[in-house]
């Protein structure tokens, strides 16, 4: 297992166990605090983005320090797409994780982990949001750069199209854009799965074709 999974996965059986065994370790609860989606050339707020959030999950057996016997699965995905309005309370959920430790350190389960959350607004370039847990008082905000006519309609054409559509797994080249590592030496091939359902799917279709807006 690498070393990326391996943190991912540790930090999942820390949220399965007691809370004395895991305080402090577990990936915290997402800060409601609201989001600001700016328009980055006019600074004027934009009032509705798409949020689709994405995650990665190991299900199956570790020993934790990647050495011994062990065997899992590890994917990444989409899920849970809805729309956001600017400056309302950011109410992201993290998802559960459901294991069990056998002394001293195997693990047996499936962790999961929220890795960042992708924006969109119609005319504008899409963008990945993972500022979680901001410092107190600190305001947050987005800045979205508008897109010509014709760099929108390739965005829904070659990125964002597939995510309306029936389809189940992207496979994507720019693993860069949708975030997902990949080994070193090996092919800049991704996979991404999407995990949700025809009420979510007609959701995005519905919000992607929206007119675009421009003043």
């Amino acid at each position: 297992m690498n070393r990326t999974a391996l943190i991912k996965l540790f930090a999942a059986v820390l949220a399965c166990l007691p809370p004395s065994a895991g305080a402090g370790a577990q990936q915290r609860e997402v800060s409601k605090e609201p989001v600001h989606i700016i328009d980055a050339s006019t600074g004027k707020p934009i009032p509705e983005v798409l949020i689709i959030p994405r995650y990665s999950s190991f299900e199956g057996v570790s020993t934790l320090l990647g050495e011994g016997p062990g065997r899992g699965t590890e994917r990444d995905y989409l899920a849970r797409p809805y729309v956001y309005r600017s400056g309302a309370r950011f109410g992201q959920k993290l998802p559960k994780s459901v294991g069990f430790m056998l002394p001293p350190f195997l693990w047996i389960g499936k962790g999961r982990s929220l890795e960042s959350v992708l924006v969109v607004a119609p005319g504008y370039r899409p963008e990945w949001f993972s500022d979680f847990w901001p410092e107190p008082g600190e305001e947050r905000k987005l800045r979205l750069t508008p897109a010509t006519d014709d760099e929108w309609a390739l965005l829904l054409e070659k990125r964002l199209g597939p995510l309306e559509q029936n389809t189940v797994r992207l496979i994507e080249g720019d693993c860069g854009f949708w975030h997902i590592p990949t080994p070193l030496g090996l092919p800049a091939a991704c996979k991404l799965e999407i995990h949700y359902g025809k009420k979510e799917r007609a959701l995005v279709r519905s919000f992607l074709r929206r007119p675009v807006k421009r003043d």
